[in-house]
C-alpha cells in the first residue's frame, strides 16, 4: 500500500499526521523558549548565532528573558497554546527546564502544549521521569550516535516522542536507516528539516561542499530535494510512522508570518497602524540619525513641543527610551510635517519618517521613509 503525501503551506510535506506541536507552531501559537546556549554536541550545521552559540543565555521568542514575568508576558503577546523549549541543548540546564515546564504548566494550564528539542538519546530514565513530572508534553531527539537508550525510555513512559533531523543533500540512506529504526521502535514521527545556512555555520557547510540554493535563499541546495526522495521511499516503506518535511520557507512564510500575526493584534499600540499585506506595523518616527542619539532631556523637550503646541493626546504619541525616540500617529507626522520641522529646527539632522516594523520584542525595521 502507498501512503498518502500531502503537500502543506510553503512548500512543506507531511505522510501521515502533523505531530501536536507541529500544528501549533504553524499556528504561530507556539512561543519559542530558548533555554540555554550551552550543548554537548558539536554539529556543524548548527544554525545559532555567535550571540547565542555556546553561552548560558534564556530568550522567549526574541525577548532576553530576566524573569519569569518576561517569559509570561511573550506567551500573552502571541496568545500562546504551547511553547517549545530548544537550546542549546535544553537538558544541559535540566533544573532550570524543569523550572520553566512548571512554571507554565501552572500559569496556563494542562492544555498548555510544551514541547522540548535535544541531542542527549542517552538521557536517563529519571531526568524523563521528571520531565514528564513536570508536564512535558512531546519529546524531540536529534540522534548522534547509536544509542537510543533515551529514546526508548521516552517511549515507555508514555511521552509522545520525534525525531528531529536536518536534510543532509545526498544522505538519503541515513535518514532511511533513522525512519526504519524509529518506526521499529515505536516513535510517533520523523520531522526532516531542510538545511539552512547561517552566519556561523556557513564556513563548516562550504567545507562540506555544499552551497545555497540561489543568493534570495539560505537554504542549502539540494537538500530538499533529498528530503522529498526520502519521503516518497517512506510512503511505500513506512507504515505508521509520521514524516513531516519542513521546508525553509514554511518556517518563515507560515510559522514565522502567522506568530508575527498573532503579535501584532495582541501589541499594538492605538497610535500605530498596519500593513494591508504583511504583519508589519506603521507609524512615525522622530530621531537622531544614524550613529548618534538623542537625550533623555531632549526627547523630552520635543514630546512637550508636539503635546503643547500641536495638542496631541498622550494616546497618539510616545516617547521610547529603549530606541531614544519619539512615536506618533503616522497620519498625524505626515499632516503636519513641515510645522514639526519648524518648530524643531534647534535640532540639527533629525530623521523625521515613517518606519514599517515587525511587532517583535527587537521591532525589526523593514523600510523607513523619510518625509
Amino acid at each position: 500500500m502507498v501512503r498518502e503525501i500531502k503537500q502543506l503551506q510553503g512548500d512543506s510535506y507531511l505522510l501521515g499526521r502533523l505531530p501536536r506541536g507541529c500544528q501549533l507552531c504553524a499556528k504561530g501559537s507556539k512561543m519559542v523558549l530558548f533555554v540555554t546556549g550551552l550543548c554537548d554536541s558539536s554539529c556543524y550545521y548548527c544554525p545559532l548565532s555567535q550571540e547565542k552559540a555556546g553561552n548560558d543565555l534564556v530568550f522567549a521568542d526574541e525577548v532576553p528573558v530576566s524573569s519569569d514575568t518576561d517569559i509570561l508576558f511573550e506567551v500573552d503577546a502571541v496568545r500562546g497554546e504551547g511553547a517549545g523549549i530548544s537550546g542549546g541543548d535544553p537538558l544541559c540546564v535540566m533544573e532550570r527546564t524543569l523550572e520553566y515546564i512548571h512554571l507554565l504548566k501552572s500559569k496556563f494550564g494542562s492544555d498548555f502544549h510544551i514541547h522540548l528539542y535535544t541531542s542527549k538519546t542517552t538521557v536517563s530514565q529519571e531526568d524523563l521521569e521528571r520531565l514528564k513530572e513536570a508536564g512535558l508534553d512531546e519529546i524531540r531527539f536529534h540522534p548522534q550516535g547509536n544509542d537510543w537508550t533515551g529514546i526508548e525510555h521516552a517511549i515507555k513512559l508514555g511521552i509522545e516522542v520525534g525525531l528531529e533531523v536536518p536534510a543532509i543533500p545526498e544522505k538519503v540512506d541515513s535518514l532511511k536507516q533513522i525512519a526504519l529504526r524509529a518506526e521499529e521502535l515505536g516513535v510517533s514521527f520523523l520531522n526532516v528539516n531542510e538545511l539552512e545556512a547561517s552566519e556561523t555555520n556557513f564556513q563548516s557547510l562550504l567545507a562540506q561542499g555544499m552551497r545555497l540554493t540561489d543568493m534570495a535563499s539560505a537554504s542549502v541546495k539540494g537538500s530538499a530535494e533529498t528530503a522529498k526522495e526520502f519521503l516518497n521511499w517512506a510512503s511505500t516503506n513506512l507504515e505508521r510512522l509520521t514524516v513531516h518535511f519542513c521546508s525553509a520557507r514554511y518556517k518563515d512564510a507560515v510559522q514565522m508570518r502567522n506568530r508575527l500575526e498573532r503579535r501584532l493584534q495582541q501589541t499594538i499600540r492605538e497610535f500605530e497602524e498596519r500593513d494591508d499585506i504583511d504583519p508589519l506595523l506603521i507609524l512615525g518616527i522622530i530621531r537622531a540619525p544614524h550613529g548618534s542619539s538623542l537625550n533623555a532631556r531632549q526627547l523630552n523637550h520635543i514630546y512637550d513641543i508636539l503635546r503643547n503646541e500641536f495638542g496631541l493626546p498622550e494616546n497618539l504619541l510616545n516617547i521610547d527610551t529603549t530606541r531614544m525616540r519619539i512615536e506618533l500617529a503616522p497620519g498625524i507626522l505626515e499632516e503636519y510635517v513641515d510645522e514639526i520641522k519648524a518648530y524643531l529646527e534647534d535640532f540639527r539632522n533629525l530623521e523625521i519618517g515613517i518606519s514599517y516594523e515587525y511587532p517583535s520584542w527587537d521591532r525589526l525595521q523593514t523600510m523607513f521613509d523619510p518625509i
